[in-house]
C-alpha cells in the first residue's frame, strides 16, 4: 500500500491549472494532434513537466489513498506511448532514427512498438 499525498499537495496552483487540466482531459484528440486550437494556446503557455505534475495530480486525486504497487510501470507506459508514437510519426517511421533519437536500442524500440502496438 503506498502513501497519501498531504491535501496542499493534492490542490491545484491556481485556476488557469484547473482550466488546463480539465481542457486535457476533455481534449479531442485526432490522428496525434490537439484538435482543439484553444486549447493546444492554452497548453503551450505552460511548460510540458507543469502540464504532467497537474494531470498525476488529478489522476492521483481519483484513486484516492489507495495507490496499486505498479504506478510507476503504469504512468511511464502512458507517457511512453506517446512519445514513441511522436517520435516515430516525425522520422517517417524509420526505426534506426527514431531509436537513436530516444537513446534506445533499435531492438528495445522495437519491442516496445510491439508491447504498445503502434
Amino acid at each position: 500500500m503506498g502513501s497519501t499525498i498531504p491535501e496542499e499537495r493534492r490542490q491545484l496552483p491556481d485556476r488557469r491549472d484547473h482550466v488546463i487540466a480539465n481542457r486535457i482531459n476533455g481534449a479531442q484528440v485526432g490522428g496525434g494532434l490537439i484538435a482543439d486550437r484553444d486549447f493546444s494556446a492554452t497548453v503551450d503557455k505552460h511548460s510540458l513537466e507543469d502540464i504532467v505534475e497537474v494531470k498525476i495530480s488529478r489522476f492521483l486525486d481519483q484513486l484516492g489513498t489507495f495507490y496499486p504497487e505498479n504506478l510507476h510501470d503504469m504512468l511511464m507506459s502512458k507517457v511512453e506511448k506517446p512519445l514513441l508514437s511522436q517520435i516515430l510519426r516525425r522520422v517517417g517511421g524509420n526505426q534506426v532514427h527514431a531509436a537513436k533519437i530516444l537513446g534506445i536500442n533499435r531492438n528495445t524500440l522495437r519491442k516496445k512498438i510491439k508491447i504498445y502496438g503502434l
